[in-house]
């Protein structure tokens, strides 16, 4: 039978929930070839153990990134790369091996720093993907390295540049009765 004739979870007689009793006729496995190896039963308790099978839409989400190399992009701006360790149920990430990457593209540059061991807080946090390690410096062939403390100093102005013209915007919109959508801290 295909997945969407297996989904009848009502009992017409009684109007509670019955789930399927078994992972693979959820999945609509084929009764007929029971003693096939491909076709072996896996209760609903067994399954628990693949997370795999299941969509999750919470920070549950992240249990597939632990122990891999990922990029993390913050509020403030900052990109930070390193190995997810932990998390928690807000999206506390701990990072091991973290670097703080400043990326200067008008000037073709950038700027590392090591920083260790580093908690995030999960409010901080804009956007979390993993890296494919072996194409992870590809970009980086391209720009020049250069200093961390005069890559700050660059990012530092350009981004006071920014916050002056977002304000100049803000109050001509606030002027013609408009509303426009700026907060200093964000900075992404």
């Amino acid at each position: 039978m295909e997945y969407h004739q297996q989904r009848h979870y009502h009992n017409n007689n009684q109007n509670q929930y019955n789930p399927p009793n078994t992972v693979n006729s959820f999945f609509g496995s084929n009764s007929n070839s029971s003693n096939s190896p491909t076709n072996t039963k896996i209760t609903s308790g067994e399954a628990d153990l693949y997370l795999d099978q299941y969509n999750f839409t919470t920070t549950a989400a992240l249990v597939g990134s632990i122990d891999r190399k990922v990029f993390v992009l913050l509020r403030d701006g900052r990109h930070l790369f390193g190995v997810l360790r932990t998390y928690d149920q807000f999206a506390n990430l701990i990072l091991q091996h973290c670097v703080q990457r400043i990326y200067l593209m008008d000037s073709k540059q950038y700027a590392e720093e090591t920083l260790g061991i580093y908690m995030i807080r999960g409010e901080n946090v804009v956007y979390m993907g993993e890296i494919d390690i072996d194409k992870e410096d590809l970009p980086l062939e391209t720009l020049t390295k250069i200093p961390f403390s005069d890559a700050q100093a660059l990012q530092h102005e350009k981004t006071k540049k920014w916050l002056v013209e977002n304000k100049i915007k803000r109050d001509a919109f606030i002027k013609k009765g408009f509303t426009y959508e700026f907060n200093s801290n964000d900075l992404y």
